[in-house]
């Protein structure tokens, strides 16, 4: 398979393991609100309060999560497939004597085709070594030292 199928796959997983995670903070969201509707048809004094001041606190919360994702989808649509070059940058499939690389986001392993990818986003240490790194350059990540034998 081309390396440019398999990075379509590889974003094509990221942004739908992110999709999933924002479906999931607006549910959550929905729910919060819900609950605070309800909430404001009792009238249990203190408690009542208690509880509305918690559902408050739990709607930023998941609005300041969604925010996060929403960034992080911007991040993912900015990533170019089309572009070649001779140095990592984002979108790159980079591959070393340890392991594939996707820089991307912060998303851990993904499989395809038996072969593991490590997605990672360019804020990330070992994203700030791989950055602007050509074939054969090395670098060294905790007391691991890897070559980079192909990026594409």
């Amino acid at each position: 398979m081309s390396s440019k199928k398999i990075k379509e796959h590889l974003l094509l997983s990221c942004e739908q393991q992110i999709l999933q995670k924002y479906i999931i903070v607006q549910d959550k969201i929905k729910g919060i609100i819900a609950s605070l509707d309800d909430a404001t048809k009792s009238s249990a004094g203190d408690k009542h309060e208690t509880a509305r001041a918690m559902l408050q606190l739990d709607r930023e919360q998941a609005g300041e999560r969604l925010v996060e994702i929403e960034k992080t989808l911007e991040v993912l649509h900015k990533i170019n497939l089309t572009k070649s070059a001779t140095h990592a940058h984002l979108g790159s499939l980079v591959t070393t004597n340890k392991g594939n690389f996707f820089l991307s986001i912060s998303l851990g392993v993904l499989i395809h085709q038996s072969n593991h990818y490590y997605c990672i986003g360019l804020q990330t240490p070992i994203g700030k070594l791989l950055f602007g790194k050509q074939v054969g350059d090395t670098f060294s990540f905790r007391e691991t030292n890897y070559q980079i034998k192909a990026i594409e």
